[in-house]
């Protein structure tokens, strides 16, 4: 079990670390698209198929769905993490509860971001 907890944990703190970057870097960027997109979109009303094959466009779409992307691996990551961190918790390994906890707030940031949750 101990081993197990370990590698709960040691997954957990890299989930959690990456929900940082998801939340701290990804996020904003991706706001930032979006509004240089709609600009785009709106600047260029009459011919709104030229604003799709734009090469800027298509660069800026994919700076967007990053972060749908990346919410979607944490989520499902975060449930691995959660399940290699709860099995030690009843045999009371302290690594394991601490994993557990990271596992729980990356799984909500990658709930909020993947899911459209507070879209």
């Amino acid at each position: 079990m101990k081993k197990l907890a370990v590698i709960g944990f040691g997954l957990s703190v890299i989930l959690l670390l990456f929900s940082c970057y998801l939340y701290l870097i990804v996020a904003p960027a991706a706001d930032i698209a979006d509004a240089a997109m709609s600009q785009m979109r709106d600047a260029d009303v009459d011919n709104v198929t030229s604003v799709f094959l734009n090469p800027e466009y298509s660069s800026l779409f994919e700076t967007y769905e990053r972060k749908l992307d990346y919410g979607i691996y944490l989520f499902f990551a975060s449930m691995l993490s959660f399940v290699l961190c709860i099995i030690p918790v009843f045999k009371k390994e302290k690594l394991a509860i601490i994993g557990t906890i990271f596992s729980l707030i990356a799984f909500v940031v990658g709930a909020a971001y993947g899911t459209h949750l507070f879209s």
